[in-house]
């Protein structure tokens, strides 16, 4: 699984104007990811010693994983996820299940024993 952003494009980033993105090598399970710098005009990846790399060869060499944030753009998503998470949380239910069971049983009770109470007043007017 190569997992390039364009199929028509393996080897070439999503976004071809930002300059570094994040690539991770396939021979060792994408399990230690390097940042790699793509060059537009060239249409080729540059290494931190200097390597150049054709789109081609890191297709086969590699799995892309995504842009490289800049420090503005890491603090701005850090930010927002701080935001996210300060919001409070959604409340619960406003009474709990047996409260509002025990709420209803005394509203019933309550509702029978009135409508017995006129009941019996009204059976007594009529007499």
């Amino acid at each position: 699984m190569t997992a390039w952003p364009n199929t028509a494009r393996p080897g070439e980033p999503a976004d071809t104007a930002r300059p570094w993105h994040w690539l991770a090598r396939l021979d060792d399970g994408g399990q230690a990811p390097v940042p790699l710098g793509w060059n537009s005009a060239a249409r080729q990846w540059l290494s931190w010693d200097g390597s150049a790399l054709a789109p081609e060869e890191a297709a086969r060499r590699f799995r892309y994983l995504g842009p490289a944030l800049t420090p503005a753009e890491v603090a701005a998503e850090t930010a927002q996820a701080e935001t996210v998470e300060a919001l409070p949380a959604p409340p619960i239910d406003m009474v709990p299940k047996r409260d509002a069971i025990r709420n209803h049983l005394l509203i019933f009770v309550g509702s029978v024993v009135a409508t017995l109470f006129l009941a019996e007043k009204i059976v007594q007017w009529r007499q």
